[in-house]
C-alpha cells in the first residue's frame, strides 16, 4: 500500500471508529486488513493529534551497499577476502561519502559467504 492510500485508510477507519463503528465493520468497509490493536492506535492518535496522526514518520532504512558502493564492496572481498572490513569501510567513506558499520560489512561479507575468517582458515 502505497503512502497516499496509507494516510486515506486511516483516517477513513479513525473516522468511522470516532462515529461509533466497530474496529473490525471499519476495516471491512475501507479494505484493510490490520489488527484490533492497530485500528486502536491509529484512532488514539488520530483523537491526540488529528492530521499529523496520518503521517507514518519511518522512512526505512535503504539499502546502504547499492550501485557502485556495491561493485567496490564486492570487487575488494572477492579480490581479497582477507581485507579487513575497516579498510573497505574507509574506502567507501572516502570514495562515496558512505558511513557504514563495520559490523554490517562483516554481515554482508557472510552473506556473500566471503567472510574475512573464511578466507584466513583456507589460507592457513
Amino acid at each position: 500500500m502505497d503512502k497516499e492510500r496509507q494516510r486515506a485508510a486511516k483516517q477513513q477507519i479513525a473516522m468511522l471508529m470516532e462515529q461509533g463503528t466497530s474496529w473490525k465493520d471499519a476495516t471491512a468497509t475501507v479494505g484493510v486488513s490490520i489488527s484490533r490493536s492497530t485500528a486502536y492506535r491509529w484512532l488514539a492518535a488520530w483523537r491526540t493529534h488529528q492530521e499529523a496522526a496520518l503521517q507514518d514518520g519511518r522512512h526505512g532504512h535503504p539499502a546502504k551497499l547499492r550501485g557502485a558502493a556495491w561493485v567496490l564492496f564486492e570487487e575488494r572481498v572477492k579480490a581479497a577476502p582477507e581485507t579487513p572490513s575497516r579498510e573497505i569501510q574507509a574506502a567507501l567513506r572516502q570514495q562515496f561519502g558512505l558511513t557504514v558499520s563495520i559490523g554490517h560489512l562483516n554481515q554482508v561479507r557472510s552473506h556473500l559467504g566471503l567472510g574475512s575468517r573464511a578466507a584466513r582458515r583456507k589460507k592457513n
